[in-house]
């Protein structure tokens, strides 16, 4: 194997190591405040050492976890300041690009979101957090990609895996479950009835009132 050879599979492996361990993060097998060893996590995903380390750097960078010399690492745990900062941008930049992107929405746009909402209610029927979380996220998502800004998409996207860690705590109230999806309700309505005005409120209105109820959630 030449070099280039080792140094794409090296990237290869480091980019595996990164994806695997991010998504024990965001579905809650490596719980916020665990510690875990690098040597351990590299057993686990049978994976070498420095990828796995180099996997954590970028982890770091990313706020889900922090790396602690001679011990290993520690999943980050998510602040009520964090979580501020997560939904203000995402208000920002989401309730923009709604704005932008209205005259792009089409029939089939709407469509696929009415097909996302009935998952949703259907998540909240069976009290499946989780499912609720991951198609809420897709929902945002689709409606971001709409307006086409590559550079909002790349600072956002992995907003979205740490605003599912919050959103799951957040919907353990099942009322802020019944709420979002009257929210997302009034979204499509707002296509539906062309009322862009509504649309970009709403939009904005729905990703803070998440931030509102995690507030109320660490106040119990």
């Amino acid at each position: 194997m030449n070099n280039k050879e080792e140094n794409d599979n090296f990237g290869s492996l480091t980019q595996i190591a990164y994806k695997m361990i991010k998504e024990k993060i965001v579905n809650g097998e490596l719980k916020q405040g665990d510690v875990i060893s690098i040597s351990a996590m590299a057993k686990k995903l049978n994976i070498s050492r420095t990828p796995i380390t180099y996997a954590c750097q970028k982890l770091e960078n990313d706020k889900f976890l922090t790396i602690v010399p001679k011990q290993g690492v520690i999943i980050h745990a998510i602040t009520i300041n964090d979580a501020r900062e997560i939904y203000e941008l995402r208000a920002a930049i989401e309730s923009y690009s709604a704005k932008r992107a209205f005259s792009n929405i089409t029939e089939d746009d709407i469509n696929y979101l009415e097909n996302s909402y009935r998952k949703q209610v259907e998540a909240v029927e069976q009290n499946d957090i989780n499912s609720f979380m991951a198609e809420d996220i897709n929902f945002h998502r689709y409606l971001l990609n709409k307006y086409g800004n590559s550079q909002f998409f790349s600072i956002i996207n992995n907003l979205y895996d740490r605003a599912f860690l919050i959103g799951v705590e957040s919907c353990k109230n099942s009322l802020r479950l019944k709420e979002s999806l009257n929210e997302h309700r009034k979204i499509i309505d707002c296509l539906l009835k062309k009322d862009k005005d509504g649309f970009v409120e709403n939009v904005e209105i729905n990703i803070l009132n998440g931030y509102t109820s995690l507030i109320a959630t660490y106040m119990l």
